[in-house]
């Protein structure tokens, strides 16, 4: 199973819908730019959530436009187009984690941990003694 992380703008506002088994899910698409240059296109990758996610993410404010990252096992998955004939193939990811891009849109407020960034001390072992 193919697990992956990706950063992208959700495409439409998120609407809570239920299955037949009665379990809250969501179903959005995020837009991802790949390449560059002449090369560059955009990829829709198909977000399937299912319980505690689908709160986290409504309560969070997420909506279209967002710039979230998102990861879980990714599918390819055949359907078919609305036009009732035509197949064709999607990226499908059952959300595992997600979280803001963007710090302007992050609701939460918590501070993350930081990594203390600091240089090793460079020792030249011929000038200087070695440390014990």
């Amino acid at each position: 199973m193919a697990q992956a992380y990706s950063i992208g703008r959700v495409t439409s506002d998120l609407e809570l819908k239920t299955s037949a088994r009665k379990v809250p899910y969501l179903r959005f698409s995020i837009a991802e730019h790949i390449g560059y240059g002449d090369s560059a296109h955009t990829q829709y990758i198909q977000v399937w959530a299912w319980d505690g996610m689908t709160r986290q993410l409504m309560d969070a404010g997420v909506r279209k436009g967002s710039l979230i990252w998102v990861s879980g096992p990714l599918e390819l998955e055949e359907y078919t187009k609305q036009d009732g004939v035509t197949r064709d193939k999607r990226l499908k990811l059952r959300l595992k984690d997600w979280g803001f891009a963007s710090a302007a849109q992050r609701q939460d407020k918590t501070p993350r941990p930081t990594k203390e960034a600091s240089d090793p001390a460079i020792i030249n072992g011929d000038l200087e003694t070695l440390p014990e």
